[in-house]
């Protein structure tokens, strides 16, 4: 047998020796991966460092790697190295291809990884951005379970060696782990996330149950007031000339009979306004319209428009900027502004024509309006009062009415999750009416 010559001893060793250094280098890949691989946490951050860190290193040409969506059964592309990936993170028409279908697809579902040395030979070859003739196709997958898959195509053919493959497949398995540790943290924040607004949501609510059941006592408190002292009055006063008619009816002169009579009328009168004014502060908590956005310029140009008459005859002027919009409803909103304004014009200054004007300011996700007005004020020890159901500061017979006007703005402001306030440095000198809406959403 011929002795090899000098030259095939070079030839060899020379082979020999890329072969080591090809193999030390894969080596020192792997173990840089490795130590990257540490210190990635998401999902995002692994998928993208087998391309930067395993791919771009290998001088691979193109590299894609691939997630199964177990919900839609399809392979969506999370990373890639090359034309798919001209920047940073980007994947230029990221694709998705069912489970079982193209090359990706059928390693996917077979859970096999496979070298394709001609893909125009091969009928599951899928285009994607450019044609390639050599692909090569490695499951990402944990005991037996495929979770993606590690793809990389190259134009020229027979380019992928099995020493790329068991490289692509170890840098898989290495991986799998990690992907899978970090698909259950993202599942495990979703839930906590979830958690947290359901415990948040029914919080809520049972905060909203308790406000509304002091509420609900304290409307049935001052209810208990009014049928034991507001409702009391008219009644008696009915009560009272009925029985002066019964007892003097021989004695009594026709017109006596029909002023007792037009007083008892105006007892039944005014209980009946009282009776009213309950059952509309009442039917506002179960007030069944949807929430929607409110343009306030719309609404004041309503409420306007309704108290026409009395702002013409009181030469009234009402002066507010671009209003926003809000989360609200409409009709109570109306109701609210149009109670507010009544009442600034009711208790006006004699021989001052009123003026009232509207401002606001946006803090966080609420609308802070300000209401301020030149009538007649309000003295300190009667703010705290203010809104209380059948609260009457002035009781002269100019200033009719039932006390429940500002009680049904505090009602309906408190609807729409804000607070109302009145400020006022005393008689004469006008009151400011502070109240907070929501943002439209």
């Amino acid at each position: 047998m011929d002795k090899p010559t000098d030259d095939q001893l070079g030839t060899a060793l020379k082979q020999q020796l890329a072969l080591l250094q090809k193999k030390e280098r894969h080596l020192t890949i792997i173990n840089n991966f490795a130590t990257s691989l540490l210190r990635q946490n998401t999902i995002e951050e692994i998928v993208w460092s087998i391309t930067t860190n395993v791919i771009a290193k290998l001088g691979f040409i193109d590299c894609v790697v691939y997630l199964l969506d177990e919900k839609r059964q399809v392979l969506v592309q999370k990373a890639a190295h090359g034309l798919k990936n001209p920047e940073a993170h980007e994947i230029i028409n990221r694709l998705e291809i069912p489970l079982g279908r193209g090359i990706v697809g059928h390693v996917a579902r077979s859970g096999k990884s496979i070298i394709v040395p001609d893909t125009s030979k091969d009928h599951r070859y899928i285009f994607d951005d450019a044609l390639r003739y050599s692909e090569m196709a490695v499951p990402i997958s944990l005991e037996g379970k495929v979770i993606g898959v590690i793809d990389s195509e190259h134009p020229d053919k027979d380019f992928f060696t099995t020493d790329d493959l068991y490289l692509l497949e170890t840098v898989a398995a290495m991986s799998a782990n990690r992907i899978i540790h970090a698909q259950t943290q993202e599942k495990l924040h979703q839930y906590r996330i979830k958690l947290e607004e359901l415990v948040d949501s029914r919080t809520s609510r049972l905060r909203r149950l308790v406000l509304d059941l002091r509420r609900s006592n304290n409307d049935l408190e001052q209810y208990a007031h009014a049928a034991s002292h507001d409702l009391k009055e008219p009644i008696r006063t009915i009560a009272s000339f009925l029985s002066l008619i019964k007892r003097r009816k021989e004695q009594l002169s026709e017109e006596e009979a029909e002023e007792y009579i037009n007083f008892a009328i105006d007892g039944a009168r005014r209980m009946e306004q009282l009776l009213n004014g309950l059952l509309v502060y009442a039917k506002i908590g179960d007030h069944n319209q949807e929430i929607k956005a409110v343009d306030l310029n719309q609404t004041l140009q309503s409420v306007t428009q309704n108290l026409s008459v009395i702002i013409s005859e009181t030469q009234c002027t009402v002066s507010y900027p671009k209003l926003p919009v809000v989360d609200g409803f409409e009709s109570l909103l109306v109701q609210f502004f149009q109670n507010l304004l009544a009442n600034a014009i009711k208790f006006r200054r004699c021989n001052h024509p009123p003026s009232i004007s509207l401002s606001f300011a946006k803090i966080g996700d609420m609308y802070h309006f300000k209401m301020q007005d030149n009538g007649i004020g309000i003295e300190p020890q009667y703010i705290a009062s203010i809104f209380k159901l059948f609260s009457r500061l002035n009781k002269k017979e100019e200033y009719e009415g039932n006390g429940l006007g500002l009680s049904l703005c505090q009602r309906i402001i408190e609807k729409h999750g804000g607070e109302i306030s009145v400020a006022s440095k005393g008689l004469g000198y006008g009151s400011t009416f502070s109240f907070s809406l929501p943002t439209a959403q």
